[in-house]
This record gives C-alpha cells, structure tokens and sequence, in this order.
C-alpha cells in the first residue's frame, strides 16, 4: 500500500509541474513533427524538379538528333514524314534507355544501314577502336619490293605508321599497298595517306546535303598544297610531302575493301599511280557525318555520295581490279601474283592514263583553315 501511494503521489507531482510549466514537452514534440513534415515535402519537390530536368535533358537531346537527322540525311525522299518523329515521345522519355530506345528507332525509319544511334557501349567501343596502334604492317620482299598492309583508316594512328612505313621504302623499286579487308574509316586518313603517295591530283568529289542544303565538295591536292573546294570556295590545307612520288605501285584489293579504302584505291587508279589486283570492292560510295555527344552516346547519318576523280561512282559497283586473281586459302595468290607483277615493272612507270583534276570553278581560297568542330567527324566507313 505504501509503494502504490507514493507512485500516485509522484505522477501527481509530475502533472501538477508540466500543468504549471504549460506542458512545453507535448508542444515540442508537436514542433518536431512539423519540421519533418516541411523537410519531407522540400525534399520531394526537389525530386520532382530534378526528375523534371532529366526529362527535359533526354527530351532536348533527343531533339537534337533529330534536327540533325532532319538536316543532314542525304536520301531526302525518306524524310516525308519524319516530322512525326519530332514530338512522338514527348514525356515518355524519364531515363537513359527510353532516350536510347526513341533514338535507335527514330533513325531506324529512315531504312539506311549506315544511319544509326550508338549507346554509350557502342560509342565508347569505337573510340577505343579510334586508338587503336599497329594497324599498319610493313616488310620487305626480295627483289626491292616494299609492301604496306593498311587495316583501317579508324585508327588515329594509321597515317603516322604509313607515313612510317613508307619512309623505309624510299629506296625499293616497287610498292605493294594491301587495302584487301580494310572498311575504310576517316576520308581525312586517307586523304592523307594519298597525298604520300602522289604529286598531285584529286582525290574524292563528294555530294550531299549539310544543314538542310545540298553541296558538292572536292579533295585535290598539288606539288605544295592539299586543298578542299566546298561550291567554288577553296580551303587551302597543310599537305603531307610525297614520299615515294615515282616507285610503280599495285593496289591488292578484295570484296571486304570498303568506303575510304575504295576511295584511296580509286583515286590512285584514275590519277595514273597504281593498279589494281585482285577482286571488285565492295561498292560502298557514301559517307556519313558523325556527332559524339556529352551524355556518352553518338550517331552516325549517310549525308553524302563520293565520286572517283573520274567521275564514276563507287556506290553499288565497287571497282574492278586491273587483273582479277582469286583468292586461294591454300596460298594467297593475290599476293604472289602482286609480287610477281611488282617485279616486272621494277623502276617502270604505271601504264595507267590518268584522269584530269577536277575542273577548277571560280574560287575563294581561305588560308590555312581547319575542318569543322571536333565533335563532328566525316567518316566513309563499312562498319558500325
């Protein structure tokens, strides 16, 4: 009985005190709930906005590729109704995959196998391919015969190393320039790889379609100077000095030499440099533009169709080898015969008759001016 009185006795105390100090421990406790509550809601607004923003971000991105697409595909005929594709996923797009998804699909209708988005993975995979080193092999054959193999023009590092190569071969009596499996890559690199290998001529006319207006554009180069002529206006270009101006040179080429590596093979045929051995190209005469972008991912859109310096078209057609040998896994007889053929016309000039340069228009020369911005690249490429 005593224990239980004085339990009363003290909650008694204890309500007569908070009673008389306006019970401040409920109060507070309210205080805390409220405070809570106000963080809980700044906190979800900041969500929303930045769940807003990444939406916005993906939505403009997504724009972005198609003012590009829009702009600059070169079959114009299958934009009709590619201005549905504009606003198809507004608010639909909340993360990286629906951005990535709407993408592939928008540039997917356009029915273009070189037209296409390339995920973060994609991307990253060809910029590692981009540094990519020991794309060129080189040795020499008896008989003062130098032969080059050129894997890619993808590869920053491919003029370096031709350029390379080609100063070993100052002395021989005969080149061997292996194109056969190469796809091609930057109409630069080759372009480059060209001007080591000529005094002069032209390279590649190119016409298509940039920022919603058509162009033509020519690549040549003389005994000083590289140049790009861009609808009568010239830029003149730093040229790299031929190496080898008067060695005889045979071209291997097979079904698998494409794009860049066509253009290069082309162009050393119709400027009376080189022969060509061994099977038709592949046929790919177009060339695509490609955007790298800050979220990691890039596209790839056909903007143009390239022309031999004679005129004739690569697109569908490829080019025919001066003497057709046949590939035998036994032995590689295209190269056998390259070498047999390179011994014969040791010291001899290429019976080719070249084409004329592209004939010069009214022009403009600008001085010593560089390509576009960085992240535009033009590339004439047969793979992804």
């Amino acid at each position: 009985m005593k224990s239980y009185s004085a339990l009363a006795a003290a909650i008694t105390i204890s309500v007569l005190l908070n009673t008389s100090q306006g019970a401040s421990s409920p109060v507070f406790s309210a205080n805390v709930s409220q405070s809570e509550t106000r963080n809980a809601q700044s906190a979800q607004k900041i969500a929303l906005l930045s769940k807003k923003q990444n939406d916005d971000a993906f939505e403009t991105q997504y724009e972005r590729v198609w003012q590009l697409a829009s702009q600059n595909f070169l079959y114009e005929e299958r934009l009709r109704n590619f201005e549905t594709w504009r606003s198809k996923y507004h608010g639909k797009l909340h993360t990286s995959v629906d951005y990535e998804s709407a993408c592939a699909a928008m540039l997917d209708s356009l029915t273009d196998e070189y037209t296409f988005f390339r995920d973060v993975h994609s991307t990253g995979e060809r910029k590692t391919e981009s540094c990519a080193h020991n794309v060129v092999a080189a040795k020499t054959f008896k008989n003062s015969i130098g032969y080059i193999k050129i894997r890619t023009f993808s590869a920053r590092a491919c003029v370096d190393e031709t350029r390379a190569a080609l100063k070993q071969f100052a002395s021989q009596k005969s080149i061997i320039l292996d194109l056969r499996g190469n796809w091609g890559g930057s109409i630069d690199d080759a372009f480059a790889v060209f001007q080591m290998l000529v005094d002069s001529g032209g390279f590649v006319k190119m016409v298509g379609r940039e920022d919603a207006l058509g162009y033509t554009e020519t690549l040549s180069v003389d005994a000083h100077q590289a140049s790009r002529t861009r609808d009568g206006e010239t830029v003149i270009l730093s040229r790299e000095a031929c190496i080898v101006p008067r060695i005889p040179i045979i071209v291997l080429v097979n079904g698998e030499s494409k794009s860049a590596a066509e253009m290069l093979a082309g162009a050393l045929k119709d400027n009376g440099r080189a022969f060509l051995i061994g099977e038709k190209t592949f046929g790919k005469g177009v060339v695509q533009q490609v955007w790298e972008f800050d979220n990691g991912t890039s596209i790839k859109i056909t903007s143009a169709r390239f022309f031999r310096p004679s005129g004739l078209p690569i697109q569908g057609v490829g080019l025919l080898p001066d003497v057709k040998v046949a590939f035998a896994r036994s032995s590689d007889t295209q190269l056998l015969r390259a070498i047999q053929l390179a011994h014969t016309n040791a010291g001899k000039h290429i019976a080719c008759h070249p084409w004329p340069v592209f004939a010069k228009d009214a022009q403009h020369a600008v001085f010593h001016q560089t390509n576009t911005q960085a992240s535009i690249k033009q590339s004439a490429s047969g793979n992804r």
